[in-house]
């Protein structure tokens, strides 16, 4: 019995010691991972870092503290092609980068059964910073500024 006790406690130990690894700043949680999979951006800005993830169309930015991810806002969604209600749309393309200057993204809505072609989204751009809000471009040369 003092053998199995011993072998439980050794167990138990290694268990915990194996949780208390380094803290990696910023890391995302196995959720965050199989949501946002590679659409993920870490840009520093003003000396902090902004963090977003991409999922169906939808920009989330992380709410930092410590150096923890605590949790997600919606920032951008795509407008889903106006007349198209969300329900009888898909999210057929999606993608995030930063080109040294502006937060870049690309949200593609297509309606369902609509043959091709993006019924909704566009390119969008904001700054790193966050001094300037969203804006969208159908040809990546005309931007207009996206209501708060």
């Amino acid at each position: 019995m003092t053998f199995l006790r011993s072998v439980t406690a050794a167990s138990a130990v290694a268990v915990l010691l194996a949780a208390c690894g380094p803290h990696q700043p910023f890391a995302l949680s196995g959720d965050d991972q199989k949501r946002f999979g590679d659409r993920v951006l870490r840009v520093t800005a003003a000396g902090r870092p902004l963090i977003f993830g991409v999922h169906d169309c939808t920009v989330y930015q992380a709410r930092t503290a410590h150096d923890d991810i605590i949790g997600w806002d919606v920032v951008l969604r795509s407008d889903w092609g106006g007349g198209y209600p969300k329900f009888m749309t898909s999210c057929t393309g999606e993608a995030i980068r930063y080109d040294g200057r502006y937060v870049r993204v690309f949200l593609c809505a297509q309606a369902i059964g609509a043959g091709g072609g993006c019924a909704g989204g566009g390119d969008y751009r904001r700054t790193a910073d966050g001094r300037h809000r969203w804006e969208i471009s159908k040809d990546t040369v005309h931007w207009r500024t996206l209501p708060p």
